[in-house]
């Protein structure tokens, strides 16, 4: 009997303690895949779009995000803040919301640090902090103060930015935006990436439920998700889960044909669309 529970034993374990080392020791690996700018990328960036570097100091290192309005002239109706998924950098928006969002409105795109031209290394605690900082820089530029931010700024938010967007809302009071293929929490998430529930052990922790819980809780709140049905990264059923936290707030459209990373070039109406309902 020794001879067989022994081996069996440290089969389990193997089983067992691979996957548990792998999450603990890699997961911020698993979370963040941080790419940088060329050198000419900003000087490019501000002719395209007429917009505005925003520099600012954090205890994880200098940061920059951009900020410009499609009619650069014009005082604008609502600010966007912009978050782009764990793969993207922000500027990667910056044509569709030149083109096609709401023109009347401003955009401020958010690289995370570690990101673009960002220093130190993305967690939560580093992109709240960044949030934290430049929000009042991009309202001082619009020349809005703290009720006007309150009050027309909106969040968006793809993939792992719907959860930096959620952020943002809770960090200023804001309760409309468009978030496309939120995930329910970086906890949940562990199961969908390694196939094996170890929430227990993450510790950058991303709460989107928690996140819409509160949000659904102002009067005013109104939350427009989306997700494709062929998303292989994040289950749909994620956000059938934030949706159903308040029908009446959140509306849910699912795309038949829509995958994780082709919201820009197969959802562009739908998108625009969402926007103009939370504006």
């Amino acid at each position: 009997m020794r001879r067989f529970f022994r081996p069996l034993l440290l089969w389990s374990l193997v089983l067992i303690g691979l996957p548990t080392i792998a999450m603990v020791s890699c997961q911020h690996k698993l979370i963040y895949y941080p790419r940088a700018y060329p050198a000419t990328h900003d000087a490019q960036w501000t002719k395209q779009t007429q917009g505005k570097i925003l520099s600012f100091t954090t205890s994880a290192g200098r940061q920059q995000a951009y900020l410009f309005r499609p009619r650069p002239q014009a005082n604008p109706e609502r600010l966007w803040l912009v978050c782009g998924g764990n793969g993207t950098l922000a500027t990667e928006w910056s044509a569709f919301m030149k083109y096609e969002a709401p023109p009347e409105d401003a955009y401020l795109l958010i690289d995370y640090p570690g990101y673009g031209a960002n220093q130190g290394s993305p967690s939560p605690a580093t992109i709240r902090e960044s949030l934290q900082k430049v929000v009042p820089l991009a309202a001082a530029e619009l020349q809005w103060d703290q009720a006007t931010l309150h009050e027309r700024t909106r969040v968006f938010g793809h993939s792992l930015g719907c959860a930096v967007a959620l952020m943002g809302a809770e960090e200023f009071g804001l309760s409309r935006g468009v978030l496309l293929a939120p995930f329910t929490s970086t906890m949940d998430m562990t199961k969908q990436v390694v196939g094996v529930d170890l929430g227990f052990l993450v510790t950058h922790r991303f709460d989107n439920r928690k996140a819409m819980q509160s949000i659904a809780r102002q009067p005013h709140a109104r939350m427009r998700l989306l997700h494709g049905l062929s998303d292989g990264v994040i289950p749909a059923s994620m956000s059938c889960e934030l949706h159903a936290i308040s029908p009446e707030k959140f509306s849910l459209s699912l795309r038949e044909a829509c995958g994780h990373n082709d919201w820009q070039d197969t959802q562009t109406e739908v998108i625009v669309r969402a926007m103009n309902e939370v504006r």
